[in-house]
């Protein structure tokens, strides 16, 4: 049985900007594909990194299958708003000779957010599609922009659909509005790190996007370090050598033994301000959590994501398996 987070249709991963929220994205969409699911990854006009991630060619506009069952596609808000063109006005053929028309073009870019909705729109539509007479996608996950911008883009339905009247516009903007508040249908995925701004962030960012209605999925702590040197004998061991080190005698003598300790000192530095952002975290945002470790390597790559997948599907799985389902805020 797959972790009650998959059988939802849309996922938004949000979170400040350099904690690892595309990783994050990308750990989800492979372990939902892994657990039977077909999946696509969106993004928005980012940075392309899912290349590295995945282990294939740079990914553009395009959706493109990457592997078994898991899709990818970078999205741009010129390409989307003519495909959100083409599914509203249900012709890419007037479409094309609407938007690619100089007034239409002026008008257009004159609405506050345009660019914005057509991507959420395009992503919403993958939620819609039908092959063969079933979803095309099991589950869709958008990558979404940073804190500041997400909430924002998320809010363009609402705004369509107070400022709008009725008609071909409105439709997808109710049918979009109507999934964000779905909790049976979506989830709104917070990914932070155990320090001290973005715990801040990702506390505020929850609080706005509860008031806006939108179904909290759990918190993804993303890059903790290891709780090594705390106690036992690594403890006793790394208290020894500092000792050795202060009196400038014993094995610490050794230049390349010093820098070991003294990198051993820092980690167990930032674990234990890692575990005062936790219990803060967790006082403050008292959601399910999902724990993901810090990876120490430079190629950062499809093995890395491959075993942080098997961790967040592992936790996902625990978090059910303690005898009560996952309640989501």
């Amino acid at each position: 049985m797959r972790p009650a987070l998959f059988e939802r249709r849309f996922l938004v991963v949000a979170g400040k900007g350099g904690v690892g929220r595309t990783t994050v994205a990308a750990t989800l969409a492979l372990a939902a594909s892994r657990a039977g699911l077909r999946v696509l990854l969106c993004q928005t006009k980012a940075k392309e990194r899912l290349s590295t991630l995945f282990g294939v060619p740079p990914l553009g506009t395009e959706v493109t299958r990457i592997m078994d069952r898991l899709w990818a596609v970078n999205m741009t808000p010129q390409l989307a708003l003519r495909e959100y063109g083409a599914m509203v006005l249900r012709s890419e053929f007037i479409a094309k000779q609407v938007l690619e028309n100089r007034a239409a073009r002026a008008l257009l870019q004159a609405i506050p957010g345009v660019d914005d909705y057509a991507m959420l729109g395009k992503a919403w539509y993958h939620t819609t599609e039908e092959e063969h007479g079933k979803p095309k996608y099991d589950l869709v996950l958008l990558d979404g922009p940073a804190t500041g911008h997400v909430l924002t883009l998320l809010a363009i339905p609402d705004a369509i659909l107070a400022a709008v009247p009725e008609g071909p516009l409105t439709r997808p903007a109710r049918a979009t509005h109507d999934l964000l508040r779905d909790r049976k249908r979506s989830a709104f995925v917070i990914v932070t790190l155990a320090e001290d701004l973005p715990v801040n962030e990702a506390v505020e960012l929850a609080k706005k996007a509860q008031a806006m209605g939108l179904p909290l999925g759990p918190v993804v702590v993303n890059a903790l370090y290891p709780p090594r040197f705390q106690q036992g004998a690594s403890a006793r061991g790394l208290e020894l050598l500092d000792k050795a080190s202060t009196l400038r005698e014993g094995p610490t003598a050794d230049p390349a033994l010093a820098a070991l300790v003294d990198g051993a000192k820092l980690a167990e530095r930032r674990r234990a301000l890692n575990d005062i952002e936790l219990a803060r975290l967790q006082q403050a945002l008292p959601l399910p959590e999902v724990q993901l470790p810090y990876i120490f390597r430079s190629d950062f790559g499809k093995d890395a994501v491959s075993d942080l997948a098997d961790r967040l599907e592992g936790q996902l799985r625990s978090l059910e398996d303690t005898g009560a389902p996952i309640a989501f805020g």
